[in-house]
């Protein structure tokens, strides 16, 4: 049975130098031994009803989430006026957030959700008909179409050709072939969200970012299941959401844009609230000011003045977990681990896996079987296995809350499936969606 609170579970389950102070969990020394511990925070997982293998689309909530979003709502019924306490939250948040990916607090904005974070720098940089951005044929579309939004203006979008079957991860030589002259930027996620092919986005920005193009970078799928370091990276910008690695609430995401690249650009936000404007006073009680809006000189100008701020509770007191307990690094081999295990296991069933095997060009979290037969999903679905289905097959992707019990009934049902009949071929079929 589950524990009924975050205190419940920890003084239920001793762990390796951890105390718990005021309701929260400190700092605690790695073993694998923990994660068995950690599961116990997601009664999803932990009832042993479901096998939930989709992280990479949004992943069963907590107990630690959830105690946070009671104290923001018992604040929201008994505090007269808590919103100022919510804002120094999302301060706390920003503090966290620019600790995991080594940046200065200032270089991070607060968005609703990828998308925005995206479409923010994208329409803030400046270009001239016939300058040109270059993306991978198969880019998240959120990014896709922020770029391809601005056609009609006269910027061409070069898409650069993909092979389905057999992804690799892009590296600065993947485009080389579409980069000339006229290119304004590069666009690119660390981790795709189909394949699970690990880009090498620190060798894209090492050759191209000295050449005056700018590198937007979708996080999404690394944030929350791998360390994070802009600054190693070198990216112009970067977004991701919240939502998924680190499990708050959907309509909080982030906005990292290098300070260097505020300076060179100075962007006008595509959509301005005072909370971007920086020759005004925090209050709203203020005159509208004469003269040239003055935005802050960081990427706090693409800020609203409110956001959501249940999320950002939540974020809070997920972040303090997963950088002070569970640890990104810990996290991201944990997952790795099982990843191993599930390759090892489909190996052995004649079951192809998707994308490159050495571990740095492929997801620490993140796995696509080659399985296109359409009762794949039903069987799975059927026997209690939550995955996700694409075009490239069926998706399987880890939390911090999964373990090798999860891999083992997966690997259960896949072997019931062949049995059944269920093809396991790995031919590659585009009229899939």
């Amino acid at each position: 049975m589950a524990p009924s609170s975050v205190q419940g579970l920890f003084d239920a389950e001793p762990m390796t130098a951890t105390k718990v102070r005021n309701g929260s969990v400190a700092a605690v020394s790695y073993h694998k031994g923990n994660f068995e511990i950690f599961r116990r925070l997601v009664p999803l997982a932990s009832d042993g009803k479901i096998t939930h293998l989709s992280a990479g689309f949004m992943p069963p909530s907590n107990l630690i989430v959830d105690e946070a979003i009671r104290r923001f709502c018992s604040e929201s019924l008994h505090h007269p006026s808590p919103k100022a306490c919510w804002r120094q939250v999302v301060e706390a948040v920003r503090q966290l957030l620019a600790r995991y990916i080594n940046t200065d607090p200032s270089s991070i904005a607060f968005v609703r959700d990828t998308t925005e974070g995206l479409g923010s720098f994208i329409h803030g940089l400046k270009f001239e008909p016939g300058d040109n951005v270059v993306i991978l044929d198969c880019e998240r579309p959120n990014q896709a179409f922020g770029w391809m939004a601005l056609r009609p203006l006269g910027l061409e979008v070069r898409l650069v050709p993909t092979d389905p079957e057999r992804p690799v991860a892009a590296n600065a030589q993947t485009f080389v072939p579409y980069v000339d002259e006229r290119t304004k930027a590069i666009g690119l996620s660390s981790i795709m969200f189909h394949s699970g092919q690990w880009n090498d986005i620190a060798d894209v920005c090492s050759v191209y970012r000295p050449m005056g193009i700018h590198v937007l970078a979708d996080l999404t799928q690394q944030v929350g299941f791998a360390d994070v370091d802009v600054q190693a990276l070198g990216v112009s910008a970067a977004a991701f959401s919240l939502h998924k690695g680190l499990n708050t609430p959907t309509g909080f995401a982030a906005l990292y844009v290098d300070s260097a690249v505020i300076e060179e650009l100075d962007p006008t936000p595509p959509i301005v609230g005072y909370g971007g404007v920086a020759s005004v006073s925090d209050s709203e009680d203020f005159m509208i000011p004469e003269g040239p809006i003055v935005f802050h000189q960081t990427a706090r100008r693409y800020e609203h003045a409110n956001m959501s701020f249940i999320s950002a509770v939540a974020a809070r007191a997920f972040l303090q977990f997963y950088l002070e307990v569970m640890g990104p690094k810990n996290v991201e081999n944990h997952l790795y681990d099982l990843g191993d295990a599930l390759r090892e296991s489909c190996a052995e069933l004649g079951i192809s896996v998707l994308g490159p095997k050495e571990r740095g060009q492929h997801a620490p979290h993140l796995h696509v079987l080659q399985l296109h037969d359409p009762r794949w999903l039903e069987h799975l679905t059927a026997s209690g296995v939550v995955v996700t289905r694409f075009r490239s097959g069926i998706r399987v992707s880890f939390g911090f809350y999964s373990n090798l019990s999860d891999v083992d009934r997966l690997v259960a049902v896949l072997k019931s499936g062949i049995a059944l009949g269920i093809s396991s071929l790995s031919a590659f079929r585009h009229s899939l969606s």
